[in-house]
């Protein structure tokens, strides 16, 4: 088994390219599963020993241990692409996570800010911020709201990236694909603002650093937010950088923009994901109907001071 998910993590990492945090992930969750197997089975663990069978009993030890439904998902997923890789190169002649279906995930709905809200949080991060991480937090909390990053995305970015004439960002997506993403006025004069205070600074250099003049980690990004939403007393059930990303897709929504646009913005696979703002805009204009003397779903711009 060891040397069989080896090989997998050798193949994934080279030939398919994706980053090392998710060769990482893929080893944790194989590891766990080649634990399970030698305490079942016995000796190292034989992959040509495990049947759909033995697969779902490891899927039910989970759920036993309380892992949730999308973890368990995460974790099959893995088994699949493991299992497909040991069909195509002849290591087993049946796949057997080939039958097994995935975890049924509730969907929830997506935390996001209302226009109030989002300002507020603009005015709470310019207010308290410290002046040395003032233009440097606000160009972080701004690029999330006004383009809807990932949080690893926005890290992951250099000076270089930045293209001031074009009013564009490249941006490294899932999987290391690079794309051009448009930057409106707000993002790009928050990001002239933090880079006046970078002094001998290369395009090669990251975009944001840390206390330390290092790239800035997601932990510490995770962090900062969290601290300026919640000092902006903004309550919501689940509050992330994730919430600006979720913000930025609500809003181009209400102004109109296609969902087809919106997908392609936010680098989303499956359209099922970029539909969840649907709902969202639908409740809003029935509460707009009840009202009678609000606007529809519609506002003017994306992004405000």
């Amino acid at each position: 088994m060891k040397t069989e998910i080896s090989g997998f993590l050798g193949y994934i990492g080279t030939e398919r390219g994706l980053s090392p945090k998710t060769v990482e992930a893929y080893s944790h969750d194989l590891g766990k599963f080649s634990e399970f197997v030698v305490k079942e089975l016995g000796d190292e663990g034989d992959v040509g020993s495990v049947d759909q069978y033995f697969i779902r009993l490891y899927l039910q030890s989970l759920a036993d241990k309380g892992n949730a439904a999308v973890s368990r998902g995460r974790k099959l997923a893995t088994l699949k692409s493991f299992f497909k890789y040991l069909m195509a190169d002849g290591r087993v002649k049946v796949d057997p996570a080939v039958q097994v279906r995935m975890p049924r995930v509730t969907q929830k709905e997506p935390s996001y800010l209302t226009e109030q809200e989002y300002k507020r949080l603009l005015r709470t991060v310019q207010r308290t911020a410290t002046r040395f991480f003032r233009s440097r937090d606000t160009a972080i909390v701004t690029m999330l709201l006004g383009m809807g990053l990932r949080l690893s995305e926005l890290v992951g970015l250099n000076i270089g990236d930045i293209n001031f004439e074009d009013a564009s960002v490249k941006v490294t997506r899932k999987g290391r694909n690079e794309r051009i993403l448009p930057a409106n006025e707000e993002v790009l004069m928050g990001l002239r603002r933090y880079l006046n205070t970078r002094k001998e600074a290369t395009g090669q250099d990251p975009l944001f650093l840390s206390k330390r003049n290092q790239r800035i980690d997601n932990a510490s990004v995770w962090h900062l937010v969290r601290k300026y939403l919640q000092q902006a007393q903004i309550e919501k059930d689940r509050l992330s950088p994730h919430t600006l990303r979720h913000t930025f897709a609500t809003m181009l929504l209400k102004q109109g923009e296609n969902i087809l646009t919106i997908k392609e913005l936010l680098s989303h696979r499956n359209l099922r994901t970029t539909e969840r703002y649907l709902h969202i805009c639908g409740e809003d204009l029935r509460v707009a109907v009840s009202r009678l003397g609000v606007s529809l779903c519609v506002t003017s711009e994306v992004l405000h001071r």
